[in-house]
């Protein structure tokens, strides 16, 4: 308290009291800066400390069995160094929560480079398949294709057809029907379905947005 009270007692030279207000907030920020530093940096030299001191009596265990009081000191140790990381942990976290909520929910430069980041991350070039190797998003998405067919699809040799006289008379789809169920699709039925789907939606397997065939179908069309 009495360091805080000294910073904001200092004489500051401005016209205005918003301006001596804001110098005083930016030299308490200076200075919260710096105690922050100094803080982890002598954290950092205390678990540095523990874990030698930590290391010395591992190895004077190997040697002999330790004493009641060694072992109490081994265990206080482990469970200090635990509960700085533990610490050292949540520090972190909420850094970064913290640098998100400012920089990260708007369109900015920072936000891009975390999603382009996290897509780099999680975006699969190559693997191999047994001695093969399979490269390039073409290939990646064919096999990935065959490999759910075969996966989901029918066993060869488990194909059945089923006995024609399973359904009665009437319960039967009439030619009429049936050539009605089969027709080729039309330019209508098409366009129906394609302006039914949502816009600003995740890209198909071709990358290529629906807003594209929307447009094209007004610029063919």
């Amino acid at each position: 308290m009495d360091k805080v009270k000294t910073i904001w007692m200092k004489p500051c030279h401005a016209e205005s009291v918003v301006d001596k207000i804001q110098s005083k907030l930016k030299r308490f920020k200076q200075y919260f800066k710096g105690w922050g530093f100094n803080v982890q940096g002598e954290r950092k030299k205390l678990r540095a400390k523990l874990q030698d001191e930590l290391l010395d009596i591992e190895q004077m265990e190997e040697d002999a069995l330790l004493s009641l009081n060694m072992y109490n000191r081994k265990v206080e140790i482990q469970s200090n160094i635990l509960k700085m990381l533990e610490e050292d942990e949540l520090y972190w976290f909420k850094r970064s929560h913290e640098k998100w909520l400012h920089e990260g929910d708007n369109n900015t430069e920072y936000f891009h480079r975390i999603a382009n980041g996290r897509k780099r991350k999680n975006s699969i070039i190559s693997f191999k398949n047994e001695d093969e190797t399979i490269e390039g998003t073409p290939n990646l998405i064919l096999h990935a294709t065959e490999f759910y067919k075969n996966l989901f699809g029918p066993d060869i040799g488990n194909l059945f057809h089923l006995d024609s006289d399973l359904w009665e008379e009437g319960e039967l789809v009439s030619e009429e029907d049936n050539s009605y169920l089969t027709r080729p699709f039309t330019e209508e039925e098409i366009k129906s379905a394609l302006f039914q789907m949502k816009k600003n939606k995740a890209a198909g397997p071709y990358s290529i947005p629906v807003e594209f065939f929307q447009g094209c179908w007004d610029i063919i069309k």
